[in-house]
């Protein structure tokens, strides 16, 4: 008497498990999971197809079963993974190892190199996909160990290869390389460049001392809010100014944008138009 009421809380707990981890899956989310959800789909469809114009149920469920795993395999080897990062893409791992497995090299010797030092051999010997997968592998370690200095051996690297495969890996390095310390670059003989905030301040320095009033309504407005102390009001033309000039590109106005925010103390939208500078610098 007891085993329907065991089968439907068994069922019950099945399914809260099936809600809770559908309800994880965006924050869990991978290309394999993906692909084993689309295969699993197409599984049940085409199982239920064959059931329904009368296969015997046997061969339906294996052909559903074999069609199934074929597509979860094209999707997974073939779908959204392609746009990643060469290192995350699906299969990257077992490339790896076949590329490390290469004739010619005694496996101890692969075994104890570097990613960097895989990645000189292979710039060597003119192979360079196999050069762009070391570099990146080493990439990602010296940025995850902060190791400036095989961060700048990888830019060289990668600065070898041709132009379309070296250049998003030299601007990714770029990137990390700027993240470290003033002093750290110093001793390593590499200049600090300014960000995007620095050169819009920049810029508004060496364009306001001749800069001259624009005259738009937003401006205007904002204006006579600032005349007559209403700095909300301001505040709000000020915003809209800087939307209208930045949608046209419109430097002059941004510049008078940037002088009304400083006259009004709005640190923040002088913090907001620097960055829009940037792009005029």
């Amino acid at each position: 008497m007891l085993a329907p009421v065991a089968a439907a809380g068994w069922v019950a707990l099945g399914l809260t498990e099936l809600g809770v981890r559908i309800a994880l899956l965006r924050r869990n989310r991978s290309h394999g999971l993906v692909s084993v959800l689309w295969g699993l789909g197409f599984g049940l469809f085409l199982w239920a197809g064959a059931a329904a114009v009368g296969l015997p149920d046997p061969r339906a469920f294996f052909f559903g079963l074999v069609a199934g795993g074929a597509i979860a395999l094209v999707v997974y080897l073939r779908g959204s993974g392609l746009d990643d990062q060469r290192g995350w893409r699906p299969g990257a791992y077992y490339r790896r190892l076949i590329e490390r497995r290469r004739p010619g090299v005694p496996r101890r010797e692969r075994a104890t190199r570097t990613e960097l030092e895989q990645a000189r051999i292979e710039v060597a010997r003119g192979d360079a996909a196999a050069a762009l997968f070391s570099l990146e592998e080493a990439e990602r370690m010296a940025t995850a160990q902060r190791k400036l200095a095989e961060l700048v051996e990888v830019r060289e690297l990668a600065a070898a290869l041709p132009l379309q495969r070296g250049e998003p890996l030299v601007g990714r390095v770029d990137e990390h390389i700027q993240g470290f310390p003033a002093d750290e670059l110093a001793a390593a003989g590499i200049a600090k460049e300014p960000s995007r905030e620095e050169l819009g301040a920049q810029l508004a320095r060496d364009r306001l001392g001749d800069h001259e009033p624009v005259t738009t309504p937003e401006l205007s407005l904002a204006r006579a809010a600032l005349d007559r102390g209403d700095s909300a009001a301001a505040l709000h033309w000020l915003k809209e100014a800087r939307r209208v000039a930045v949608a046209q590109r419109k430097l002059d106005e941004l510049l008078e944008v940037y002088r009304l925010a400083e006259r009004a103390s709005e640190t923040r939208l002088v913090s907001d138009v620097e960055a829009d500078l940037a792009s005029f610098a």
